[in-house]
């Protein structure tokens, strides 16, 4: 009666998706698969997934070896999105070798694609419009769950688009399928969710933001009262920071060179 209450009596499967590392596959889940449809008749779960496991540098990660890492290790020197993508370069089946020159060409990669981002920062987003590489995105998740396909149809995708603008600066057609394009991939992939501002803000201390702020400020002042010598100092002096500064509708905004 208990297993019949866990289960259901209409044949529907208590667990749609069932994961765990590929040496789990025999004889454990097996095992537990056979076990299962033994005692109630019925399928344990719809997907069983299997992923592969974690080398440093081609060697297995192992306390023993000294060459694990924790992820907050990562995050304090990269942006979170980052490890997102580089994550989702591999297979999820497949092993997963970590190094730090394939993370920092994935955020080369994901820089790219928040630079696209910028090129049409403040526009509306249009209504009614299909994300272009909607259905062959999903196309290539369907099959496994191909995420490191998805991951070259984006720099396609952002390769195509970059190339369309720079031919034609004001082509309307080209900045809505950004918007879409990018919509999707955070509703789908999780990637491109930040402001692009904030994303290339990514490193800088507390205090060294309070004072570009602060920079920021008194170059507003200053070109308000059409002291433009002394705004353009201060604007050398954000300069001299390794900081870029762009002037939008929605006032000054400010990045990492």
């Amino acid at each position: 009666a208990k297993i019949e209450s866990e289960f259901g009596s209409d044949g529907k499967y208590s667990i749609d998706i069932h994961g765990g590392g590929a040496d789990l596959l025999f004889p454990h889940h097996e095992n537990e698969a056979a076990q299962s449809r033994c005692a109630t008749g019925k399928e344990l779960a719809n997907y069983w997934v299997h992923n592969g496991f974690v080398t440093i540098n081609g060697e297995k990660m192992s306390k023993s070896l000294g060459n694990s890492f924790f992820l907050k290790d990562a995050l304090a020197l990269y942006h979170p999105e980052v490890l997102r993508f580089y994550l989702l370069t591999s297979h999820y089946r497949a092993d997963f070798n970590f190094s730090e020159e394939d993370l920092k060409a994935s955020k080369k990669r994901l820089d790219k694609l928040y630079r696209l981002k910028k090129r049409v920062y403040g526009m509306k987003f249009p209504e009614n419009h299909k994300a272009d590489f909607e259905d062959e995105l999903l196309h290539v998740l369907e099959d496994d769950l191909n995420t490191s396909k998805a991951m070259a149809l984006v720099d396609e995708m952002v390769s195509n688009l970059n190339e369309t603008l720079d031919n034609n600066p004001k082509d309307k057609v080209a900045k809505k399928s950004i918007l879409t394009n990018l919509a999707y991939l955070d509703k789908v992939l999780g990637i491109a969710t930040a402001d692009v501002f904030d994303y290339f803000q990514f490193g800088i201390s507390e205090d060294d933001k309070t004072k570009i702020e602060s920079l920021i400020e008194q170059r507003n002042s200053a070109k308000k009262a059409k002291d433009f010598a002394t705004a353009d100092g201060i604007r050398d002096e954000i300069l001299a920071m390794g900081i870029a500064i762009m002037d939008t509708p929605d006032g000054t905004k400010w990045e990492k060179s």
